[in-house]
C-alpha cells in the first residue's frame, strides 16, 4: 500500500509542477483574483478526472491480461519521455505570468482545462489505469492508496503555487522555477523506469 501510495504522489507532484493548461491557470487567476481562485482552479481535476479514470480502467479491464504489462511499458516510456522534455523545457523555461490569459470562473476553468487537454487521457490510459488495475489486484485499499497519493500532491503542488504567487509573488523567481522542473524531470526519470520494469517482470512471469 505504501508502495503505492509513494509512486502516485510522486508522480502527481511531478504532473502538478510540470508546465500545462491548468499550471498556467493557476497562475493567471491567482495574479488576477487572490490565492483563493488559483486554488479553485487547481482543484478541477478532482472532478475532470472521475470519468477519464473509469473509461481508461473499464477498456484496460476488457484487454487480456497479457496486454497490460505491456502497457504499463509503453507508459514507463511515456514517462521517460516526459521527463526528457520536461528537463529540456527547465532549461530556458520562465514562469508563467498570465498576462496572456483570460480565463473566468475558477473551479469550472480548472475542470475544462484539465478535461479538454489530452494529457490525462495519456496518463490514465498509458500510466494511471494500469499502475491503479495492478494496485487493486492487492486489495481496494491499496488501489486508494495511489489515487490518494496522486491528487495529493498535483493539487496540493498548485494549491501551493497559488500560496506562493500570492503572498510571496516578487520572490518566486524563474530560476527557481527551472530548478523545480530540472528535479522533477528526475522524478519522472526514476518512475518511467520503475514503471517499465514492473511490465517487464509482469510479462515474464505470464
Amino acid at each position: 500500500m505504501l508502495t503505492f501510495f509513494v509512486l502516485g504522489a510522486g508522480i502527481g507532484l511531478v504532473a502538478g509542477v510540470s508546465p500545462g493548461p491548468v499550471l498556467t491557470l493557476v497562475v493567471a487567476e491567482t495574479l488576477k483574483g487572490g490565492w483563493l481562485r488559483g486554488a479553485a482552479v487547481a482543484a478541477g481535476p478532482l472532478l475532470a478526472d472521475g470519468p477519464i479514470i473509469l473509461l481508461a480502467v473499464g477498456v484496460l479491464a476488457q484487454l487480456p491480461p497479457g496486454l497490460v504489462p505491456a502497457i504499463s511499458v509503453i507508459g514507463g516510456c511515456f514517462l521517460l519521455y516526459l521527463a526528457v522534455t520536461v528537463g529540456m523545457h527547465g532549461r530556458r523555461a520562465s514562469l508563467p505570468r498570465g498576462q496572456r490569459l483570460r480565463a473566468r470562473g475558477g473551479f469550472v476553468t480548472g475542470l475544462l482545462a484539465r478535461g479538454l487537454s489530452p494529457h490525462p487521457y495519456l496518463f490514465w490510459f498509458l500510466v494511471g489505469g494500469p499502475t491503479l488495475i495492478r494496485a487493486s489486484q492487492s486489495d481496494r485499499w491499496t488501489a486508494a492508496a495511489f489515487l490518494v497519493g496522486y491528487y495529493s500532491t498535483v493539487v496540493g503542488s498548485n494549491v501551493g503555487l497559488a500560496l506562493v504567487l500570492h503572498r510571496w509573488i516578487g520572490l518566486l523567481s524563474d530560476r527557481i522555477y527551472r530548478g523545480l522542473l530540472l528535479v522533477s524531470s528526475l522524478i519522472l526519470a526514476a518512475y518511467g523506469a520503475v514503471l517499465v520494469a514492473y511490465g517487464v517482470d509482469e510479462a515474464r512471469a505470464a
